[in-house]
């Protein structure tokens, strides 16, 4: 008589149980939760205007994203009725299908990964670099798969190593997958960390459901859907503090920040004030480029930036300032940022700290 853990194994590994109302359960309730899933990602991407422009990167992202889940658990919706055709053909869409499946199921953690990788950093280029080769081990997989499925459907007489080999290959994929995540997690602490930015990705909200994916089989696909959502909306959390025209922060960030930094107990913290009002567009660009790294940029506004750190060595500043002021001097039409540096004090709070750049500005902040 098969034990709990018995039915558990077989779960994870895509398989029968030999129960029939535990496998019937675990069949029509990941059924529901894929067309929960499917219809999440539409009502995602319908309820939300920056999705449905898509005018940032990471807007794109998360777009093909719903786009990838969305035809994913339609995919596995559609692989209901092919189990009931008693027919060759069903058997050769079934394993088709089933590819179809594991490519877009590999894709779709990849594509999350990318996704929070660029909402951490903003840079393409950087993205580019990093994953230039990270979509190799889902080829490898994906070959060896539909060699295995090939092999399993008859062609040659059935497989005697068929089972074996459908074991190893979900170990692959699941390592691949873990692996993927396990790099997200590491980017999250990572940036935080260097950065000491307040955490808006919570992982708990959309680590949780990658993870669960990964393991349980069955309701891979519906994990996936919900994953991405609450993505989304974990990333969703930092556009309020967003100025869309600049893209740097805006000045509620300040506040926010500050508070967090308090509230954390960090001692340190410094700020470069820049500022040039009849140029605001031309600095934006100017301080996107040379902004030091490990930094805030925040708009006070119209032509008033904040770089804000933990630690600025007075040579950075140096340098940041003259290569500001030399950019700013090629310029079409060229003109002269003003710029300055302040210091926290010691003892000083980081919200009393933020006061005084704002201070700094005068009447011109927003």
């Amino acid at each position: 008589m098969k034990t709990f853990w018995d039915y558990l194994i077989a779960s994870l590994l895509y398989s029968d149980t030999g129960n029939e109302l535990f496998d019937t359960i675990v069949f029509w309730s990941s059924f529901y939760l894929e067309l929960a899933a499917a219809v999440g990602v539409v009502l995602l991407v319908l309820l939300n205007k920056p999705l449905r422009e898509r005018k940032r990167i990471q807007d794109k992202l998360i777009f093909w994203e719903c786009v990838l889940v969305f035809s994913q658990n339609v995919l596995d919706m559609l692989l209901v009725p092919l189990v009931a055709v008693p027919a060759r053909w069903a058997d050769y869409a079934f394993y088709i299908a089933l590819t179809l499946n594991e490519i877009l199921y590999l894709s779709i953690i990849l594509q999350w990964l990318i996704c929070v990788d660029y909402s951490l950093y903003y840079s393409p280029d950087h993205i580019r670099r990093r994953y230039r080769h990270a979509a190799l081990p889902i080829v490898i997989v994906v070959v060896l798969d539909i060699i295995h499925d090939f092999l399993d459907a008859g062609t040659f007489g059935v497989w005697p190593w068929s089972d074996t080999g459908e074991h190893v290959m979900h170990i692959c994929k699941l390592f691949i997958e873990i692996g993927y995540i396990a790099t997200a997690i590491y980017l999250v602490h990572k940036h935080q960390k260097e950065t000491r930015e307040p955490s808006f990705l919570r992982l708990g909200a959309f680590i949780i459901p990658f993870l669960f994916g990964a393991l349980f089989r069955f309701y891979d696909a519906s994990f996936l859907g919900f994953g991405v959502i609450l993505t989304y909306f974990a990333m969703k959390r930092r556009d309020r503090y967003i100025d869309f025209r600049t893209g740097f922060y805006n000045s509620e960030y300040l506040d926010y920040i500050s508070g967090c930094w308090d509230r954390d107990g960090l001692k340190d913290g410094n700020a470069i004030l820049v500022s040039s009002p009849d140029n605001a567009e031309g600095l934006a660009g100017i301080m996107n480029e040379y902004k030091i790294p490990e930094c805030f940029i925040i708009t006070m506004g119209k032509g008033l930036y904040v770089m804000l750190t933990g630690k600025i060595r007075s040579s950075a500043v140096k340098m940041a300032s003259q290569l500001i002021h030399e950019a700013a001097e090629e310029a079409s039409p060229s003109f002269e940022p003003e710029i300055s540096s302040i210091r926290r004090e010691d003892g000083q709070t980081m919200t009393d700290f933020a006061a005084r750049i704002k201070e700094s500005f005068g009447n011109n902040v927003l």
